[in-house]
């Protein structure tokens, strides 16, 4: 049995696939799938996705398994807020929390408001900040003298198979960026 939480609400999440069983999300961020009566449900945590939390399901397309999602956040918000405009399509988290979907914590925005807000987000300020910090370490560039070396000497240790492709994600930098420091071409007045 459900234990509900005062003042929560349920709304039926409408799903155009057919599902075994019926899916709901409450005013306060909670998923939960029951069959008849939202009472019965079941609370569900659901799944994250870059912090925010989502419902995924896995539906069978022509012998394949094809996954589909919904935000929570998306759905509290379309299933409880009003917009006021059409130009509101961007769900803003007034707290920058990711995961905290509750109905008061949630509102709808314009393109132009939700960049507003962006910018005020700690994690854009902090991502900024070590950007810049990087930036001025490295002097604009993606490789510094000592990761040049050290991909250097991986590049001409013959005992150690490197592929091209694993060593460009590793540092940051494209496929030809490596062979043109494996060829000399790009940083090489650096000898090791």
């Amino acid at each position: 049995m459900l234990r509900l939480y005062p003042n929560e609400v349920f709304r039926e999440i409408e799903i155009p696939d057919v599902l075994k069983f019926r899916y709901a999300v409450s005013n306060r961020g909670r998923l939960i799938s029951f069959t008849n009566d939202f009472r019965d449900g079941n609370v569900l945590k659901g799944s994250k996705a870059d912090g925010y939390t989502m419902f995924r399901y896995v539906k069978r397309v022509d012998g394949k398994k094809v996954l589909k999602g919904f935000f929570i956040y998306k759905l509290v918000a379309e299933l409880f807020i009003p917009k006021t405009s059409e130009d509101q399509q961007h769900v803003l988290h007034l707290d920058y929390v990711r995961d905290n979907d509750s109905v008061n914590n949630l509102k709808w925005a314009t393109h132009e408001e939700m960049m507003e807000h962006r910018k005020k987000s700690p994690h854009v300020i902090k991502s900024m900040q070590k950007l810049l910090e990087h930036n001025l370490k490295s002097d604009g560039r993606k490789l510094t003298t000592t990761k040049v070396i050290h991909l250097k000497k991986l590049l001409n240790n013959p005992n150690q198979k490197n592929r091209i492709k694993m060593l460009a994600k590793q540092f940051g930098i494209s496929e030809m960026q490596v062979y043109r420091i494996k060829s000399g071409e790009n940083w090489g007045h650096i000898k090791v």
